[in-house]
């Protein structure tokens, strides 16, 4: 089977995907449980705010060069590219924006009050929902490009 570089673009572009959702819905997990179980705050930002650092920010920047590396691929971009591209982008900037949020209430976790902490909770929350509408309409415009 001869193998091109569009090919091994396309799975290193999926699996980062699969990577980066399967971190999400971890990160949904350890977000929700709080709200049951107040105690658990404090371990679960730390938690977040380290694994956006470790792992999901590397992720989504390995997203974005895949995506955009398959970009340039393309022989013609079609008005489902371009809003395939938007989807993702906003999926992205969704994504960026929760890194902050969590970033900064692990900063400010010791010195915070709890209702601030648990505001940034809800937004991280918000951003989730926004998030996997978003990626759900890219990665189903993906697909559909790859099946044409």
């Amino acid at each position: 089977m001869d193998t091109t570089f569009s090919e091994i673009m396309h799975l290193i572009h999926l699996v980062m995907l699969a990577l980066w959702g399967g971190v999400v819905a971890t990160e949904m997990v350890i977000e929700v449980l709080p709200f049951r179980h107040p105690d658990l705050h404090p371990a679960a930002i730390r938690f977040h705010f380290w694994i956006d650092l470790l792992v999901e920010l590397p992720l989504v920047i390995a997203v974005a060069v895949t995506g955009s590396t398959l970009l340039f691929l393309v022989d013609e971009i079609t008005v489902q590219h371009v809003v395939k591209i938007a989807f993702g982008c906003a999926a992205i900037a969704v994504n960026l924006f929760c890194i902050v949020v969590v970033v900064r209430r692990g900063c400010r976790l010791d010195t915070a009050e709890e209702p601030v902490l648990w505001r940034a909770s809800r937004i991280v929350l918000v951003c989730f929902v926004a998030g996997l509408a978003f990626a759900t309409v890219a990665a189903t415009l993906g697909f559909r490009l790859q099946l044409t």
